[in-house]
């Protein structure tokens, strides 16, 4: 259980989300009930905006099995959706549309060439500072901000990490940041990490 003043004069938590190895939703719905924000943005939502209940019911009501975008279907989408309901808070993506891919091409590769790793950070840069550029937008509009985004968007270095007065809660395994599931991975061992951003770094 995260302690309640940890929360304390913060207008921004971000959390890194792992996709579906764990129960985002179950962290999730943590955070928000301690930090009450008034907005939430979720990076899988990409560009789009589900502001009203009525929004976030048509979304919900479509079938799990529809394309939402080149990197996900409508059903991966629906537990966020329906936690962000049942709180009855706004939803909005954070991210590019289709995270600035053109095809599902780059899932089947394993090995990059230089070209392609060039590539992939180029992208990469593009849609991190896509979501500084939403969370901003809405802290600036004097909005209480929960944003949730892939854990790897929350590495060392990341300009996520840059933004002042914001709580960072991501992943663990055994003490070191978790992105991915490691060989033979035993849920138990996951902790849930608090970093404070005071001030620009």
């Amino acid at each position: 259980m995260i302690e309640k003043n940890k929360f304390k004069n913060k207008k921004l938590v971000i959390f890194g989300e792992t996709h579906g190895f764990l129960n985002d939703a179950k962290i999730q719905k943590e955070i928000i009930t301690l930090f009450q924000p008034t907005i939430f943005l979720y990076e899988m939502l990409e560009e789009t905006e589900l502001l009203a209940t009525d929004d976030k019911i048509k979304f919900l009501n479509q079938p799990n099995d529809k394309e939402f975008s080149i990197i996900s279907i409508v059903g991966e989408l629906k537990p966020t959706i329906k936690l962000a309901n049942k709180h009855d808070l706004p939803i909005a993506g954070m991210d590019i549309k289709n995270m600035c891919r053109k095809n599902k091409y780059f899932l089947t590769k394993t090995k990059l060439t230089e070209e392609e790793q060039k590539n992939e950070e180029e992208i990469l840069e593009k849609r991190e500072k896509m979501q500084v550029k939403k969370i901003l937008e809405h802290l600036n509009a004097g909005k209480k901000v929960f944003a949730s985004t892939g854990a790897f968007h929350l590495r060392k270095n990341s300009p996520l990490l840059k933004i002042n007065n914001s709580l960072i809660i991501y992943p663990a395994y055994e003490g070191k940041q978790l992105f991915d599931p490691p060989e033979n991975f035993d849920i138990k061992k996951v902790t849930f990490k608090l970093k404070e951003i005071a001030s620009h770094v």
